[in-house]
């Protein structure tokens, strides 16, 4: 442990669980004092790969421990509520694996707590601290895609073997970050056609429409019936577009210029050859940084230096009130749900 560097515990090593915890022991910034899962394989899980680290199956050893300032929640949405809140009134700074909650009134009252304890409360979405976001981000912002038109994603893959929440708020929480991170504002209408065709009781399938102000939208398909993984996120403006492909080895975001279309104007009279093409094509080169280690580094340096996350509580409430809005659409037969609680109405300001 390095002089200044931050105590911290991870809380669940299911399948996410331990990724986290491969971060914070390479990272420099914080010294990992405690594993803890309920299940015994787990912990015979954690004594064979990481031997050095303190293991314990009662979450209050954790939160009674003096020395912890910060806890990595990566245990099922369903505990997210309850074990974040003993963590912050344990005065505790609080990671939770996305999604936030199984719904906006406990994100809300989670979001409420941290504020009133003085305590950081961050969301867990990882995409959102991709270099190639983070690219997308900063080229929005300088304007070179001119007027913010709409975006659309596919994330689909093999669904999990067993699994407590539907393709909604496994896949779409993804997407769903990345286009409020970029946007910077919530949507007013959300949409969705979903169905159930391999889980009787979990929609497997969906495409996810969000409509913003500003004649702004965002169409997102996901699915867990694709034996082929897709990640592509694409980003369309009136001066070009952009499109971040995940699963490339190479070129993983290319940024179009404008169009070219001699068809526009043509006249009987014009002896010019009819075409339509794409712009230029720039492909960014992006820093080979994990985006894990960025997000857990991230939080880290924020309870040092006391400054509000990128991924903050009202992110994470936002997020989940989207995806809240989805199921209740999709349970109505694909019927609009309107939002009227804006949770990034003053996320910027």
């Amino acid at each position: 442990m390095t002089e200044g560097s931050t105590r911290v515990a991870v809380v669940g090593i299911g399948y996410w669980g331990p990724n986290i915890l491969r971060s914070l022991l390479s990272s420099s910034r914080c010294c990992v004092a405690w594993a803890c899962d309920q299940k015994p394989g787990r912990l015979k899980f954690i004594k064979e790969n990481f031997p050095t680290v303190p293991i314990t199956d009662d979450y209050r050893e954790v939160i009674e421990d003096p020395s912890v300032k910060a806890i990595f929640l990566a245990t099922p949405v369903s505990t997210h509520y309850d074990l974040a809140r003993a963590a912050l009134e344990a005065d505790k700074h609080v990671f939770i694996e996305k999604p936030l909650t199984v719904n906006t009134t406990l994100g809300r009252n989670l979001v409420g707590l941290a504020h009133d304890k003085g305590k950081i409360l961050f969301s867990g979405h990882v995409f959102v601290y991709h270099p190639a976001v983070t690219a997308m981000k900063r080229i929005i912002k300088e304007g070179k895609l001119g007027r913010f038109c709409y975006v659309e994603s596919s994330r689909v893959n093999s669904g999990p073997p067993a699994t407590e929440v539907d393709v909604l708020w496994d896949l779409a929480a993804h997407d769903v970050s990345i286009v409020l991170h970029l946007l910077e504002m919530s949507p007013v209408e959300v949409s969705a056609h979903a169905a159930r065709y391999l889980h009787s009781r979990l929609w497997d399938v969906a495409f996810i429409r969000l409509r913003f102000t500003g004649g702004i939208f965002s169409e997102h398909h996901i699915s867990w019936l694709s034996p082929q993984k897709t990640r592509r996120f694409s980003v369309y403006g009136s001066e070009g577009s952009m499109i971040f492909d995940d699963t490339a080895e190479k070129e993983k975001l290319r940024v179009f210029g404008r169009g070219i279309d001699t068809r526009i104007g043509n006249t009987d009279t014009d002896a010019k050859e009819l075409f339509y093409a794409p712009g230029q094509v720039s492909v960014l080169e992006l820093p080979a940084e994990q985006p894990l280690l960025l997000e857990c580094e991230h939080f880290l340096d924020c309870i040092s230096n006391g400054v509000n996350p990128i991924t903050d509580g009202r992110l994470g409430l936002a997020v989940t009130e989207v995806l809240e809005a989805a199921k209740h659409s999709a349970d109505m037969q694909s019927s609009p749900v309107e939002i009227h609680e804006l949770s990034l109405a003053s996320h910027n300001s």
